[in-house]
């Protein structure tokens, strides 16, 4: 195989190698007579990307460029930390690449990538390959009876709500909304993780079909991946899926030139989980209410005095208001049943309070002796002119 790709089209070959770096560790490279297509698949082997490039993305393609054997397909593996040194820096790379060489001999045991720069530099890079087999995801795309299609930004403007240590998302599709909440394992305490829930509706999405209704739960990371890709590109995203337990495909493309497939698998949520969110999401309103009830009985049983103040709180807006208190209203027990004990208690208190009470000292009468000193005269130079106290200094 021999292929030339263009500069700009090296940007989005490097942003391929990119978010395919995010599923796998391993990078599988496939020459047919019409494509090539590049794949990975993470280690515990419930994330698949593939990502097809057409003829028309190169500005020359000859997959047989080694062999004379025109039905003979072209299979190798590289490692993909040996892929992201040869694509550092996709972000510049239409401005510094003019041309992208990639050469691979069935032959030979080196993948050969030759970046031409300007100014006549050439980077050269040979990656080993690995022992390759054969690797193809099984699902379907064509016959769905769920199919939404989407931009990639509110997607990503959906996600920006959750926390980072989310690692799945639960999603609810239904004819009217689509609903994503963060997972929450049965074996974790409920009352020590953040609930997140958002409602989307169908009318916010390009295209919305919803044949079943469907709850399916699948990972962020590689979630989160593919719409930084799709977002890179400002292209849209074609979700797909069947039922629980069956892979949800999401479709990235142009069009002419490329089509990315992101696949993923699904899981049903616990619905005990669920059901225990709600039920104390549930009796947490009811404690709620219940507190506003309490504090709201009290408030009954005020005496009217405070309904005075409100009501001249509300006829006028001055920070203080003067009102007319209520006479207070003697609280002493009627003497009719008071016993000689009490009556000499009264006698005594009504003699208290009629001796007189001196009053509180002022100020003024001891003011200037306390402050005695201040009031002395100064120290007098004059005093003690006839002492001579230093030395005269000598003349020189």
């Amino acid at each position: 195989m021999k292929c030339h790709v263009p500069g700009p089209n090296v940007k989005v070959l490097g942003r391929t190698v990119h978010v395919l770096a995010r599923f796998g560790d391993e990078l599988y490279l496939e020459s047919l007579p019409d494509c090539v297509l590049l794949k990975t698949l993470n280690a515990s082997e419930s994330a698949y990307a593939m990502i097809k490039f057409n003829n028309s993305f190169f500005s020359y393609f000859k997959y047989n460029f080694y062999s004379t054997e025109d039905n003979e397909s072209l299979k190798c593996k590289i490692s993909m930390k040996s892929a992201l040194n040869a694509f550092k820096s996709p972000t510049h790379m239409d401005k510094q690449v003019e041309n992208l060489e990639i050469k691979l001999d069935p032959d030979a045991c080196k993948l050969i990538f030759q970046f031409k720069c300007k100014h006549g530099i050439v980077k050269t890079h040979y990656v080993s390959i690995l022992d390759c087999k054969a690797t193809q995801a099984v699902y379907t795309k064509d016959q769905v009876p769920n199919r939404i299609i989407t931009s990639q930004r509110l997607l990503s403007e959906t996600l920006g709500n959750f926390q980072s240590s989310d690692d799945q998302v639960t999603i609810e599709a239904t004819n009217q909304s689509l609903i994503l909440r963060n997972y929450v394992d049965a074996n974790i305490e409920l009352t020590k993780i953040i609930r997140t829930q958002i409602n989307l509706k169908a009318s916010e999405f390009d295209s919305y079909t919803v044949g079943v209704d469907t709850t399916i739960t699948f990972t962020l990371k590689e979630f989160r991946a593919l719409l930084a890709f799709a977002e890179a590109l400002s292209l849209p995203i074609q979700l797909q899926f069947e039922t629980t337990g069956q892979p949800v495909v999401f479709i990235v493309h142009n069009g002419t030139t490329f089509e990315a497939h992101f696949v993923m698998a699904t899981s049903k949520p616990d619905a005990l989980t669920q059901t225990q969110a709600s039920s104390q999401n549930n009796s947490r309103t009811d404690y709620k209410r219940k507190e506003v009830n309490n504090s709201v009985g009290p408030m009954k049983k005020k005496p009217h005095l405070d309904i005075d103040i409100s009501k001249c709180l509300d006829e006028d807006s001055h920070l203080f208001n003067y009102i007319d208190i209520p006479e207070e209203t003697d609280l002493r027990p009627e003497k009719n049943g008071t016993t000689e004990a009490n009556a000499a208690e009264e006698d005594n208190l009504q003699e208290y309070m009629d001796c007189d009470i001196p009053g509180s000292p002022t100020s003024r009468t001891k003011i200037k002796s306390v402050f005695k000193r201040c009031f002395e005269s100064t120290f007098d130079p004059r005093s003690i002119q006839g002492v001579k106290l230093v030395e005269n200094s000598d003349s020189d």
